[in-house]
């Protein structure tokens, strides 16, 4: 059937369209989407990159007229890139969580000066957008459609959960909801190869779950959740966050997290946040500020 794993990447189809995907095109004529899309091929995609520098430089000589829009060190980072991909590329920064999910291939370094300054962050949620898009598309409901079909179409999702991890793009947890829905049909429609397929089907569940964690019902021994001070707590109703935009908020002492469902009112509100290394955690929403998006 042509897939050698049970990873999201590990078919020949998913890893061709992840190339499609990050791919770099003459029609890029801003410096800081060209800065953002060579950190982005980098880090998803670093085979792209290395053995391109050629290409690569050819891309940016064209807007060099542009270049002074850069921070110092995301120029610095640039041509450090360029001198030499094969270098700059050898490292890996695939969370564990995902790696489990995804498998190994196509994991390069996240360098955060061509990613996170400031005019960059448009660019990074376009691109988080398009991938979600494109999986709305790979898992709208087709009469018969079946995992064979789906698996090479998959790679967005791959996407999506590298720039959820580290607080970069969250699809709303409806529309994963939905996702985790329309899998769960083409997975019922599959009949054949169930022996190998029950692997795949797992991961994939598995990063649904890392883009949303489904909502657990309320009982009386509710399991217990981390809070901001390591404290297990056992609220008994969870809402879900709310749908649109994605909401960060900067805590002192653990960083940057995204809201993944919030509990409680006034003094006593709780926010569910997911920081950069994955752990969800509980947190008195006194205690964190609101980041403007």
């Amino acid at each position: 059937m042509g897939t050698w794993g049970e990873g999201l990447y590990d078919n020949d189809s998913s890893l061709d369209y992840l190339a499609a995907l990050l791919k770099i095109d003459d029609e890029i004529d801003d410096i800081v989407e060209l800065t953002a899309r060579i950190g982005l091929a980098t880090w998803l995609n670093p085979s792209s990159v290395q053995g391109d520098e050629d290409e690569l430089a050819k891309h940016v000589k064209k807007l060099s007229s542009q270049l002074d829009r850069l921070p110092d060190e995301t120029r610095k980072a640039l041509d450090s890139l360029l001198d030499d991909p094969e270098a700059a590329t050898k490292e890996r920064s695939r969370k564990p969580e995902a790696y489990a999910v995804m498998g190994g291939y196509s994991d390069g370094p996240r360098i955060d000066a061509l990613l996170r300054f400031a005019e960059a962050k448009p660019v990074i949620e376009a691109f988080g957008e398009k991938m979600a898009k494109k999986l709305d598309v790979a898992l709208a409901p087709r009469r018969g459609n079946e995992l064979y079909e789906v698996s090479g179409s998959l790679a967005p999702l791959g996407l999506l959960i590298e720039l959820a991890l580290v607080g970069m793009f969250q699809p709303a947890p409806d529309r994963v909801e939905k996702w985790r829905t329309e899998f769960k049909i083409i997975d019922k429609n599959t009949k054949s190869e169930r022996g190998f397929w029950w692997k795949y089907v797992r991961r994939v569940q598995a990063g649904f779950d890392l883009l949303a964690p489904q909502p657990k019902a309320a009982t009386s021994a509710q399991p217990a959740t981390k809070s901001a001070f390591g404290k297990a707590t056992n609220d008994k109703k969870v809402n879900a966050a709310p749908i649109g935009p994605v909401e960060r908020y900067q805590h002192p002492k653990l960083g940057v997290g995204m809201l993944v469902g919030r509990s409680g009112s006034g003094d006593e509100e709780k926010l569910d946040l997911r920081f950069e290394d994955g752990t969800i955690r509980k947190i008195l929403a006194k205690f964190v500020t609101r980041m403007e998006n």
